[in-house]
């Protein structure tokens, strides 16, 4: 079905980054898209050389002509956890739905994660730990203080966080899923993986078998490139590429972008979170070429900065702290941080004015059964029979290990932990030890294309661009839940419209 250019233009994406300081977007036929302006930038910089640059990378992406090799209902961009159930839904209602992923397979960056699932709205919540449970308006109320008033962000984090109890009660009560029963720890409003930490894939083998049940269909290995407008400046489809280098074309009804943030940008991590722009990246092809394409078509961003937390390189080096008794010292042989706050290991690390710390275990965490987590870690995990050799291995001063244990010891004693209020886990460790060295690292971006609480993606007079709607850290959710979330929000919103 192929189409005059005329009729259809490829919106460019590879010069969009530049997009955000407010250049104007061309296509093959010469006509140009506005961007977002400076204000929905937030802090980007407008030079002619950028929007230059946007203007030549766009047109040169527009040149080929537009080929439609398949049309659907609904495109979604994206097979994490919410372009998957963004999916569902429409696709059980008889849509033709189509999610295109640039990898080999479904789940995107979450199904590697440790898969700690924070939900405190979800009527398993309340049935199975009602300390836990939050209404929208207590949960409104402790968000409040972080948002300034009239701030339509904080709206969007009460819908976020009360259709997180949607998916945790869809899998747990509609789909039968057996979250992994509540053990002691610091975080029982947190939801985990049967089989425990690091195996989430066991949550979206399910959540694709619904997903197939409904009748929805993949293209993997389909690289994402652009949006496609109609000769009416409205989206009718993206182009791909695929694994082969050939053009995919695909027409649409609706567009969903869900694929992903913008951590492995360097340049817009670079003027969006400094703070992390120097730190190493364990998550690659997030370069934000989905926000980009939302700014081409219009868009503007939101809630752009610093994520919440930072990562350690090896999971097993904070993870452990929710489950198992654990000790975390920077170099100079210090506690920096209560080891059960286990987001808290990375930061702390860096406020302390370290780029490195040691956790160090015992047999109760290295037999406990968790054992995909350390996995995880592979060889970077060393052990010793003597606080001797661990001083060794360790590249510390006997000294300084010594003390290190010394202090832990008065701390099991007394159950105590005066420095840092830890509660759980104050028992002494025992030979054989285990330890890890570790670096903080980012893995998520924060902020993406604004959208209203239906999710389609908003102009710059915050009115709906039609056709395109947004989910996932493409529409700046920053946790696994509250992705989730915003799929079956959209999921909603295109089994109404389409």
């Amino acid at each position: 079905m192929k189409m005059d250019r005329r009729q259809f233009c490829a919106l460019g994406t590879a010069g969009a980054f530049a997009a955000i300081a407010g250049g104007m977007l061309g296509c093959s036929s010469g006509e140009k898209t506005p961007a977002a302006d400076d204000k929905a930038a937030d802090a980007a910089a407008n030079t002619q050389a950028d929007a230059a640059s946007a203007k030549a990378a766009a047109m040169a992406m527009g040149d080929a002509d537009v080929n439609f090799a398949q049309e659907v209902d609904i495109l979604i961009v994206g097979a994490g956890i919410s372009g998957m159930f963004a999916a569902i839904d429409p696709a059980a209602a008889g849509k033709n739905v189509l999610i295109c992923e640039q990898n080999g397979t479904f789940g995107g960056d979450a199904i590697y994660s440790a898969a700690c699932q924070m939900c405190s709205t979800a009527k398993l919540t309340q049935e199975e730990r009602p300390e836990k449970y939050s209404t929208p308006e207590e949960i409104r109320e402790k968000f409040a203080p972080y948002y300034e008033e009239g701030d339509p962000a904080l709206d969007f984090t009460v819908l976020l966080q009360t259709w997180s109890g949607k998916f945790i009660d869809r899998m747990h009560y509609d789909w039968g899923y057996e979250f992994q029963p509540l053990r002691e720890s610091p975080y029982h409003q947190a939801f985990f993986p049967k089989d425990g930490l690091c195996t989430m894939n066991s949550e979206f083998q399910l959540i694709n078998q619904k997903l197939e049940e409904a009748g929805a269909k993949y293209s993997f290995e389909t690289t994402f490139k652009t949006l496609i407008t109609d000769e009416n400046g409205e989206i009718c489809g993206a182009r791909f590429t695929k694994k082969d280098g050939s053009i995919f074309d695909v027409k649409a009804k609706a567009v969903v972008l869900a694929a992903g943030g913008y951590v492995s940008n360097q340049e817009w991590m670079t003027r969006y979170a400094p703070e992390y722009a120097d730190l190493g990246n364990i998550v690659s092809g997030r370069k934000g070429d989905a926000i980009a394409a939302g700014l081409a078509a219009g868009g503007q961003l939101w809630k752009m900065g610093p994520t919440s937390n930072l990562n350690p390189r090896y999971e097993a080096g904070h993870m452990l702290g929710t489950f198992y008794p654990i000790i975390c010292v920077l170099p100079n042989g210090k506690r920096f941080y209560c080891e059960t706050a286990v987001h808290n290991a990375a930061t702390g690390a860096i406020a302390a004015g370290y780029h490195e710390w040691y956790t160090i275990w015992d047999n109760v965490a290295q037999n406990g059964q968790d054992q995909e987590l350390l996995k995880h870690a592979g060889e970077a995990i060393q052990s010793a029979d003597s606080v001797d050799e661990l001083a060794e291995k360790m590249g510390l001063h006997i000294e300084t290990v010594q003390g290190i244990f010394d202090n832990w010891h008065d701390i099991c004693e007394a159950q105590e932990d005066a420095e840092f209020g830890r509660t759980l886990f104050l028992q002494e460790l025992q030979p054989p030890f285990y330890f890890i060295r570790n670096v903080p690292v980012r893995y998520k971006s924060l902020g993406g294309l604004k959208v209203d609480e239906q999710m389609h993606v908003l102009d710059a007079n915050d009115q709906p661009i039609k056709n395109l709607y947004a989910a996932g850290c493409t529409a700046g959710t920053e946790d696994i839940v509250p992705a989730a979330a915003s799929g079956l929000i959209v999921a909603e919103t295109l089994v109404a419209e389409v």
